[in-house]
């Protein structure tokens, strides 16, 4: 009798402590502050192209072409670091700064000699620092611990010329989106958590090193290594 009733009674136990549990495993726990670090690849971008012209003495000006260069942009491998911060499950904030060296290629064609057409290269040391707006999609969670997220921000763009000659600065904007996969959630010490990350954007660059005053379209895959506090 006394076994019989000991068994019904731990069976209302756990069948209280069963809808809590799912609870806990169904809601992901909000963590303040994540830290990643990663690396990725940047896609190159067209410079723009120009005409190198000696100009006539005659009254119309006629331009004589000498020869046409085109310059891009080479794609090039990256390295970030970013720091964030979550105001809710959805919401919140991260600033970074993304390291890169693309080269500079310039074609030189049509000369008006006829000489054979060149490429030349130059490196370029790359620093881009941006702050950006997270929103978590958590709708489309993969089993609480794989969420998709969306992000868009700007921030600041320097560029120095090989030899660190000349200093060139500009603007940077932003927009994709990527997935968040937790390895490691806990509720208890200073690291609450650690997963990793996967990022694709679209970076729209003004100013800086270019021939032409529009924007220029960058594609960028990365992927990381993220701990939470």
């Amino acid at each position: 009798m006394r076994v019989r009733g000991a068994s019904l009674i731990l069976a209302v136990l756990l069948l209280g402590a069963l809808p809590a549990h799912a609870q806990t495993t169904g809601q992901r726990p909000v963590r303040r502050v994540e830290v990643d670090a990663g690396g990725g690849f940047l896609g190159g971008a067209g410079l723009g192209s120009a005409d190198a012209n000696l100009r006539a003495g005659d009254p119309v000006r006629r331009p004589f072409r000498l020869f046409s260069t085109g310059s891009r942009f080479a794609s090039a491998p990256t390295f970030h670091v970013r720091a964030g911060f979550a105001f809710s499950r959805r919401i919140g904030v991260e600033g970074g700064l993304m390291l890169s060296r693309p080269d500079i290629r310039t074609s030189i064609s049509a000369d008006v000699e006829d000489a054979p057409q060149i490429t030349i290269a130059e490196r370029v040391d790359q620093y881009g620092i941006d702050a950006s707006v997270v929103v978590m999609v958590s709708e489309l969670s993969l089993g609480g611990r794989t969420v998709p997220f969306v992000a868009a921000g700007a921030g600041y763009l320097r560029q120095l010329h090989e030899g660190l000659t000349v200093v060139e600065q500009g603007h940077v904007y932003h927009a994709g989106g990527g997935v968040k996969h937790w390895l490691l959630s806990r509720d208890r010490g200073i690291l609450s958590g650690a997963g990793v990350r996967a990022d694709a954007r679209l970076y729209l660059m003004a100013g800086g090193i270019a021939f032409e005053d529009r924007p220029r379209p960058h594609v960028a895959v990365s992927g990381s290594v993220f701990v939470t506090f």
